[in-house]
């Protein structure tokens, strides 16, 4: 599927990851997000894996916190990759700059659209 604007015109794009088995997560694309993806909580009692590392994340309303991050594939459309992830108390997914590297993002908010190439 293609990214595409919701009613607030925030730009979300549907991803896979690689927990078990492949989940599809509806996520926002957060050029502000310096990792890879962030999940909601409920997902992590899927992951079998230990955390590689910690590091902390300043949050949207100016705190920070420490989380744990693990490496998982994740995939949009054809293309895989691996990238770091960390679980939060949010009910939505985050796609950071760290995933979106490497593609042409084209956010138009005359015409309201965006492609991810």
């Amino acid at each position: 599927m293609n990214p595409y604007l919701d009613p607030h015109h925030n730009p979300r794009m549907q991803i896979q990851v690689k927990l078990e088995t492949w989940d599809k997560y509806d996520c926002l694309i957060d050029t502000g997000f310096s990792g890879g993806i962030a999940l909601p909580d409920l997902s992590s009692r899927k992951l079998k894996q230990k955390p590689i590392a910690f590091q902390e994340y300043e949050l949207a309303d100016g705190s920070h916190k420490v989380f744990e991050l693990y490496k998982l594939r994740a995939k949009f459309n054809l293309l895989e990759k691996i990238v770091t992830a960390f679980f939060t108390n949010s009910r939505e997914g985050l796609v950071g700059i760290e995933f979106l590297t490497g593609f042409y993002l084209h956010l138009n908010l005359r015409s309201f659209s965006v492609k991810l190439e």
